[in-house]
């Protein structure tokens, strides 16, 4: 069954049974990837589809290699029913992480897990054509060297920062140059299905389907690297807004006495003050002042990153430390007006900022006490992201998981 130009393969069908039998496939195989293991009982409630149906189509969908048995289910009385699943060779999917100064990608099966190694290439984002044909060389290479059949790879997950219409294929931050979209543009290069989402969407997404987290309805994910973003989910659903813009909240002025002027061109935003771009320039001052320090001794033998900033608070540099406890009382701040807007029943800290674990999220909850009315707050949970550094990649994954072939079976 040809997977990787779907709607293509539809056109080309004859008759109505044809073509429905091929969009109740396309169902079948969407609410396996999405869900895992299934039994056909389950997926004829899922799905929509009459039990008969769906045991005809598994039977052919394993018959072409798509679909195997997966053991029995628990039974609910009577004869165990048959799980089933997607095979391992399925397809495959390329997932891409990228972020201001690197891009790291790589290539997962139908299962959601990593077949090949991540490989990363040091780039500097920008609206350069140059920088997209760099992008699409090292995809291409990726892929060449994966030994994967180019036919078995039928996606391409891209989670980036910046302002991004989802919907249109457009990231009005970066790579947005020529007539085309960036969406349109990455098809027309590469020859895959292309899904974009911003960053802070896209890992949110991948907690809420990955991380173990998809018993919340209502969830806020905040994620500090080098920027600070944020996904919101309502009712189980990515929340996108109007214009695809939803989440761009530290870009707020918040902190009205700050000179500092952000990087969206005002000043007293979030970003300015408590983003990895403003804690690196925060130690930077600090390095000076004491060269002695932990956090100097790692900075004269690595370039100064968030990360490594975060890693000398957890030697027990105490500059570092103030640094980070400083940006936790002023993303709390931040944080607090969240809470009072959303009510959300669980906020997730991601990022590499993030793993400066008690000497953010104590200030942070500090902020919120001060900041934030009791009722609002008292049902909010706080955690850490479970995902860790793969988050990014799982996030390129999510956004493929959740998009992929809803064209075909809206058609």
């Amino acid at each position: 069954m040809n997977l990787i130009n779907p709607k293509k393969t539809l056109e080309s069908k004859e008759g109505v049974v044809e073509v429905k039998n091929y969009i109740n496939k396309i169902k079948l195989i969407k609410n396996l990837y999405t869900k895992g293991s299934n039994t056909a009982g389950e997926i004829c409630s899922e799905v929509g589809i009459s039990l008969p149906t769906v045991n005809s189509l598994l039977t052919d969908l394993i018959k072409s290699g798509e679909i195997v048995k997966d053991g029995r289910a628990q039974s609910q009385g009577g004869r165990k029913p048959d799980l089933y699943r997607l095979s391992d060779d399925s397809f495959y999917i390329v997932s891409i992480d990228i972020n201001k100064y690197n891009i790291t990608a790589a290539i997962y099966g139908s299962d959601n897990k990593a077949v090949t190694e991540a490989k990363t290439l040091k780039i500097k984002l920008n609206n350069e054509e140059e920088t997209f044909d760099k992008i699409c060389d090292f995809l291409e290479e990726i892929i060449r060297e994966s030994g994967y059949e180019n036919d078995k790879i039928i996606a391409i997950g891209i989670s980036m920062p910046g302002m991004i219409d989802s919907i249109n294929g457009i990231n009005h931050t970066y790579l947005n140059f020529g007539k085309l979209n960036l969406v349109a543009n990455f098809e027309q290069r590469l020859n895959k299905k292309v899904f974009l989402e911003n960053d802070a969407r896209a890992m949110t997404l991948a907690e809420f389907k990955f991380g173990h987290n998809e018993g919340y309805k209502n969830v806020l994910g905040i994620f500090i690297g080098w920027g600070i973003g944020l996904g919101i989910m309502i009712d189980g659903k990515i929340y996108q807004g109007a214009s695809g813009f939803a989440g761009e909240f530290s870009h707020s002025p918040i902190f009205e006495s700050s000179d500092i002027t952000c990087a969206c061109g005002k000043k007293g935003c979030l970003d300015s003050i408590a983003s990895g771009t403003a804690i690196v320039k925060k130690a930077k001052e600090a390095v000076i002042t004491d060269m002695e320090s932990i956090l100097a001794r790692m900075a004269n033998e690595n370039e100064m990153t968030p990360e490594l900033v975060v890693n000398a608070a957890l030697a027990g540099d105490q500059r570092a430390i103030t640094i980070l406890s400083q940006v936790g009382l002023d993303l709390g701040r931040g944080i607090s007006i969240l809470i009072q807007l959303l009510n959300p029943k669980l906020i997730i800290l991601g990022g590499i900022v993030a793993e400066a674990k008690h000497y953010l999220t104590t200030p942070i909850q500090q902020a919120l006490n001060i900041y934030s009315m009791a009722k609002s707050r008292e049902n909010t949970e706080i955690t850490l992201y479970k995902l860790g550094r793969e988050v990014g990649l799982l996030g390129g994954v999510a956004i493929v998981n959740d998009k992929i072939f809803e064209d075909i079976i809206q058609s």
